[in-house]
């Protein structure tokens, strides 16, 4: 069970190696607010050529999970409180409760939360020497949002990581996120992965069409509509007069 739990953070170990004192001068703000939802599906991958080596139990769990969803439930200052769904594929769920300060960094729900309206050059949290590479345009859930980009890589004895994430400018939650590791020893090489993609969200809905544009549509079905009625009328009276005259 804890270790389903720890599904949500599991890749904390690996990101905490790429983090490292700094200072920033960006105000930092919180874009999200209390009922906001984010739901990721996730998929992972595993693989090794060491006979005697097996997948760890959080590859199998998260193997059995069908969605993760984050709930905004609580906002202090910078420090967001969330609940956490691991929806798993036998409609079991588990939940847990997590923390981050957009401004620090702080709390255990890792790299899914950060500043709103961050930049190119800007650190993700001000005790971290992670930068946003690059902001771009990016589709989700049906809408295309302005997304903070960052790729790093970094190492520690014999097993590098590379993370690979999007996050939503405007609420900077997080919309993708790829985390890749290769541990080498000696001959033998273990590989994992594991990806997760905002697949809904009650933040932003896919745009129904302007107000004019309906109204437009609306006034040309009913201008159709008369065009018929109209049309049928005469029809009618022609019909009648013919058989008047017979």
């Amino acid at each position: 069970m804890n270790g389903r739990i720890l599904l949500l953070n599991l890749v904390s170990t690996f990101l905490l190696l790429a983090l490292v004192v700094t200072a920033s001068a960006q105000t930092r703000t919180v874009g999200v607010s209390v009922g906001n939802k984010f739901r990721y599906s996730l998929t992972v991958s595993w693989s090794s050529n060491d006979p005697s080596a097996t997948p760890p139990s959080y590859i199998v769990d998260a193997n059995n999970t069908e969605w993760v969803e984050l709930n905004v439930t609580a906002i202090s200052g910078t420090l967001i409180t969330t609940q956490g769904t691991t929806h798993l594929k036998n409609n079991t769920e588990i939940t847990a409760v997590g923390t981050k300060d957009v401004n620090t960094g702080s709390g255990n729900m890792t790299m899914f939360l950060i500043s709103a309206n961050l930049t190119a050059g800007d650190s993700v949290y001000t005790s971290s020497s992670a930068i946003i590479n690059e902001t771009v345009p990016k589709w989700y859930s049906g809408v295309e949002r302005d997304a903070n980009h960052l790729d790093m890589t970094s190492s520690s004895g014999t097993q590098i990581s590379g993370s690979d994430l999007y996050w939503d400018k405007m609420t900077g939650s997080l919309v993708e996120w790829l985390l890749e590791t290769t541990n080498q020893t000696g001959t033998y090489t273990t590989t994992s992965s594991y990806a997760m993609q905002i697949i809904s969200s009650n933040v932003w809905t896919v745009p129904e069409f302007p107000t004019w544009i309906s109204a437009l549509l609306i006034l040309i079905a009913f201008t159709s509509a008369t065009m018929v009625i109209a049309r049928q009328r005469q029809l009618k009276d022609r019909s009648t007069k013919l058989c008047f005259f017979l």
